[in-house]
């Protein structure tokens, strides 16, 4: 062993001593205190599972940030990359003949390599929770109240929930040839108007939209406007977001902000999806939505919505 490597921290390993311990510390006990309140169950699972856990709720393309390891038994295992993924998992197996809604909670370090954003600490500290087997608005509208009031236990006051829908896209998306469907929605994350409009010329009704729809962004008097020429297909995604802003009072909605062009994580969520934005944070502080489709992977099929937050980004905020 050399001395180097006895005397600094692998690339993406981080110490933290003094003030960053206790805040983080102070973080984790404020919003556990939020989510024991409304009535969540915290779970804690394994820092590591099956390699196979992780892929089957993230697919494939998620193997290249696993951290991954050999058993004695030559079984490959992998550092918790999600606790989504492990918590679909129980609920299929601990949880199979619980009573629905499940709601738990979970606090702890996520581990992952992600060579697409060098430099990014490979441990990050979430706090979360999962809602499980409601499908209906108040779900929905259950964990959004949720992530706002976790934004305010950590004590961060400027700062919005980025709203958008599965469905809005869908339609035009799936209209696409698949060999150009990747290529569009790297040109709406990117807003590049230019390309779509370029790729899209010539192209079937339901596609077309695609030119509008994913720049869409504003409070609800923006998402009304988008609505009225809103396409057959993407009108129940824009009511579910109606009456969600309608089921929040004046002041939850003072943090809201409808943006429709969020593509990532699009083969995850299946209806309302959200990232947090906290001023002053380099990176996205929390994320979150519905993925229905997930818990049936694990061989018991339910609705599921969920948030967690990333505790790491909003302890590096200025005092």
């Amino acid at each position: 062993m050399t001395r180097s490597s006895i005397t600094s921290t692998p690339p993406g390993a981080v110490d933290l001593t003094g003030q960053a311990v206790v805040r983080r510390r102070a973080l984790q006990r404020a919003t556990t205190a939020v989510l024991e309140e409304a009535g969540y169950e915290e779970l804690s699972p394994p820092t590591f599972e099956y390699e196979e856990v992780f892929r089957r709720a993230g697919g494939a393309e998620l193997a290249e940030k696993l951290i991954r390891f050999v058993d004695l038994d030559g079984r490959i295992l992998a550092l918790r990359y999600d606790f989504t993924s492990s918590i679909a998992r129980m609920a299929a197996t601990t949880f199979a003949d619980a009573p629905r809604p499940l709601r738990f909670f979970y606090s702890g370090p996520v581990y992952r390599q992600e060579p697409d954003r060098g430099g990014r600490a490979r441990e990050t500290l979430q706090v979360g929770a999962e809602l499980l087997g409601e499908p209906d608005l108040a779900a929905d509208v259950e964990i959004v109240r949720l992530t706002l009031a976790l934004a305010r236990a950590a004590g961060v006051r400027d700062f919005q929930l980025n709203l958008g829908h599965a469905g809005v896209l869908a339609d035009g998306l799936s209209a696409l040839d698949e060999t150009l469907r990747a290529d569009v929605r790297r040109w709406i994350d990117r807003k590049d108007r230019g390309s779509l409009a370029r790729a899209l010329d010539g192209a079937r009704t339901s596609a077309r939209a695609l030119l509008d729809l994913p720049f869409v962004i504003g409070r609800r008097d923006v998402l009304d406007t988008a609505l009225r020429n809103a396409p057959e297909g993407a009108r129940p995604a824009f009511a579910h977001l109606a009456a969600l802003d309608s089921a929040l009072g004046p002041e939850e909605r003072t943090h809201l902000v409808y943006d429709l062009g969020e593509v990532r994580g699009l083969d995850y969520y299946t209806g309302i999806h959200f990232e947090l934005f906290v001023a002053g944070a380099g990176r996205a502080a929390g994320a979150g939505g519905r993925y229905d489709e997930l818990m049936g992977r694990f061989g018991r099929a339910m609705p599921a919505v969920g948030v967690s937050l990333d505790l790491d980004a909003i302890a590096e905020l200025p005092s």
